[in-house]
């Protein structure tokens, strides 16, 4: 499966209800479980911070890791990104997966493209 970042997407969707949901993407240039915003306005941001290790002898791996001066900053994103999301619900038993394949240019989305089960919309 591998590893994917977290997005958050503001950005206006065909479905009012995954507004607020989480998302994920294996479009940033490292997966690491970081997260990442879709702003309204188009613009991607990404939470930075500086990681820290701490040394942990009672846990599993013996250490951890913290963030340390988070921050969200702007990403000067150029490419096509795409976002998923699987719900389950009373109207599909199986359940839904919804994308958005976004192109950035200049760092704002130029189009997107709004997807469910495999359905574009």
């Amino acid at each position: 499966m591998g590893m994917f970042d977290n997005v958050r997407c503001l950005y206006p969707l065909p479905w009012p209800e995954l507004q607020s949901v989480t998302w994920q993407t294996k479009d940033t240039d490292a997966q690491y479980l970081d997260h990442y915003e879709v702003r309204a306005d188009g613009t991607l941001w990404h939470e930075a911070y500086y990681a820290r290790w701490i040394d942990d002898p009672t846990g599993i791996m013996r250490f951890y890791m913290t963030r340390e001066n988070v921050r969200w900053e702007q990403v000067p994103f150029v490419g096509q990104l795409e976002i998923d999301h699987y719900a389950e619900h009373a109207n599909a038993p199986g359940g839904d997966m919804y994308s958005v394949v976004f192109w950035f240019r200049g760092g704002v989305v130029k189009d997107a493209v709004f997807v469910l089960n495999g359905v574009e919309l």
